[in-house]
Formats: C-alpha cells, sequence, structure tokens
C-alpha cells in the first residue's frame, strides 16, 4: 500500500496505528522498520518518527539500539487497568457536568448507536475505537484536563485489552447495548447506579476490559 507525500509523518503513524488497533500487528510481535518501510512505499524516517509517537501512545516499546514491538499485557496488567479505569470513570461520573453532557448528548448518543452498529456487521476494530471515543467523550464532560488526559494515555492499553481478550459476539453486544442506559441513569442524574453499572460494564465475570 502506497500513500501520499503530503503529512507524511502523520500518515505513516496512523496507518501502524490501525495495523496494531486492528489485530494485524499484534501484542509482542517485533515491528521491521524495513518492513512498514517497503510496504508504505517510503524511508525508514517517517517510520521511526511514528514509532518514536507510538511509544508516547503507549502502543510499543522501543529496545535501545536494537527494535520495537507492540505493548503486550499480561493478566495482572489487564486487572491493574480494569480496577484503575472503574476508579477513573466513577470519580468520571461523579464529577459530570450536567450543563457539558447535555451539550454533547447528542454526539455522546451517537457513538452509543454506532458501537452497536459496527458490531453488528462485524466491524469489531471499528467499534472498540467508537466504544473509546464514547467513553472519553463521558471524561470530556468533567471539563477535568487532568483526568482527561490521564484516561487518553490509559487508552491504548484499553484498546489491546480488548483486541486481545476476544469477547464472543453475544457477550460484546450486551456491553455495548449498556453505554445506553449509562446515559440514562447519568442524565436522570442516579449517579449511584451509574458507577455500579460502570463496575459491570469494566469489571464483569470474565474479568476483562470492554
Amino acid at each position: 500500500m502506497k500513500i501520499l507525500y503530503q503529512s507524511l509523518s502523520d500518515q505513516v503513524y496512523n496507518l501502524i496505528k490501525m495495523e496494531i488497533l486492528n489485530g494485524t500487528i499484534k501484542g509482542g510481535e517485533k515491528i521491521s522498520e524495513d518492513r512498514l518501510a517497503e510496504q508504505f512505499g517510503v524511508s525508514r524516517t517517517p517510520i521511526r518518527e511514528a514509532m518514536r509517537r507510538l511509544s508516547e501512545y503507549g502502543l510499543v516499546n522501543i529496545s535501545p539500539r536494537s527494535h520495537a514491538s507492540v505493548i503486550e499485557i499480561n493478566e495482572k496488567d489487564a486487572r491493574d487497568i480494569a480496577e484503575l479505569r472503574v476508579d477513573l470513570e466513577s470519580f468520571a461520573i461523579d464529577h459530570i457536568d450536567i450543563n457539558s453532557l447535555n451539550s454533547n448528548i447528542q454526539e455522546i448518543s451517537r457513538f452509543a448507536a454506532e458501537c452497536n452498529y459496527e458490531l453488528s456487521i462485524g466491524e469489531r476494530a471499528k467499534s472498540f475505537e467508537i466504544d473509546s471515543l464514547f467513553h472519553i467523550a463521558l471524561i470530556k464532560a468533567t471539563s477535568n484536563q487532568a483526568l482527561i488526559d490521564t484516561y487518553i494515555r490509559l487508552d491504548a492499553k484499553i484498546q489491546l485489552l480488548r483486541i486481545d481478550q476476544n469477547l464472543p459476539e453475544t457477550s460484546l453486544s450486551k456491553y455495548m447495548m449498556q453505554h445506553t442506559e449509562l446515559i440514562q441513569l447519568i442524565k436522570n442524574d442516579n449517579r449511584l447506579e451509574a458507577k455500579k453499572l460502570i463496575k459491570e460494564h469494566i469489571q464483569h465475570e470474565q474479568g476483562i476490559v470492554c
């Protein structure tokens, strides 16, 4: 696949990121700069810049004088991330500004609907991407920039977990449907029930981040 030279670094970054998040390049896999340079029809310079940005985003480890590889998340990492995510999203629910929520409710509701739609047509990777946008939109409704920055940094690992755990369609559909219920609970200012739901949504019976 050849790419245009306009905004070359950004294009390479986005293409490699997409390959990681759709599972083409898997957790723990070494990333060959030569292969990617040949695949995208570019020099190694934009590949290295993309690796640096992906490392900052949290998807890639770069070993000094060696190679880059996709972050691999073990069971303890998964539990730690899930627990932290419950705390962050519960805090967000307590601090969501209803006016901010209402002003963005159409976008948030659209993300909820699109998660279900993309999953229904077999587009798991796209559904996961929109799932992240939904949760980030709720976090942004707090107007707490420190929280927003922390959550966005964590999101790369959340996306990797979604791919790695490979939930069956029936379970995924159930948890995606909870987005609409969560919106309604927050709109009704039923924050206690919203926090109970977000904990189930994240730490369900299989202990999987969703």
